[in-house]
């Protein structure tokens, strides 16, 4: 329950109006530290409403690319959906100085927090990253420190390698959605394990099926002999009944 206060304090507490944000420089591997998940994102829309308190709050919803510790409880459907304070609701306007800002169609990075499964953007806008390629090369570029040499502007390999340490990722993760159903694959498996079994049977096995031919065999040719004897014996009665 603090956490959720203290989320709320740092996030959404103020006065419809104008507020000042100030941001100091921190260590990348702070910034990287002091999150728990990240993801490349896409907006693909948002909304702005009013809460019950009076608050008015934007929803931003994301559709998500590479994923770093994302999992599905940490999404509605297949996108990503994260509420800010500020917007502007029936001709009402709150925001705060410096909050990060989105554009529909816009490509960011962004370390994020978990807050009692809630999406937090972590540190505020310093978790927002813009996606920028040059010279064949992805780089994430700060939204507030854009020219500061640590934090500014970070290649990605050089980010992703921080956030799987930190996260204690061997790869990047995907969604549950996305993993192919391992249920099937195992049924699959069950069944050629059965049929390897089947065609690779036992010595012992082999013996008992060679003993059940043999076995039929012999009654086989002792039916046979049956039969000769009887009609062997029909036809010589009938010969003796002939000559009599």
């Amino acid at each position: 329950m603090f956490n959720k206060i203290l989320a709320i304090l740092v996030l959404g507490c103020f006065s419809t109006g104008l507020l000042a944000t100030t941001f100091q420089v921190m260590p990348l591997d702070k910034l990287v530290e002091e999150s728990n998940t990240a993801a490349e994102v896409e907006l693909k829309s948002k909304r702005s409403y009013m809460n019950k308190m009076g608050m008015i709050f934007t929803e931003f919803t994301f559709a998500v690319g590479d994923s770093y510790g994302l999992n599905n409880n940490d999404l509605d459907g297949e996108f990503l959906k994260i509420n800010m304070t500020g917007g502007t609701f029936n001709g009402v306007t709150s925001y705060i100085d410096g909050a990060p800002d989105f554009v529909v169609g816009e490509r960011s990075f962004l370390l994020l927090k978990r807050i009692e499964s809630k999406m937090y953007l972590s540190n505020f806008t310093m978790g927002k990253y813009k996606i920028e390629e040059q010279d064949g090369q992805v780089y994430y570029v700060s939204t507030v420190f854009p020219r500061d040499a640590e934090i500014g502007r970070v290649k990605k390999e050089k980010m992703i390698e921080m956030v799987k340490l930190k996260y204690k990722l061997s790869r990047a993760p995907e969604v549950d959605s996305f993993v192919p159903p391992k249920a099937e694959k195992k049924e699959l498996r069950n069944v050629f394990s059965k049929k390897h079994e089947w065609e690779k049977r036992s010595p012992a096995q082999e013996d008992l099926d060679k003993q059940a031919s043999h076995d039929g065999l012999v009654a086989m040719w002792g039916f046979f002999g049956l039969i000769m004897v009887s009609g062997f014996t029909i036809w010589w009665k009938l010969r003796q009944g002939t000559r009599a």
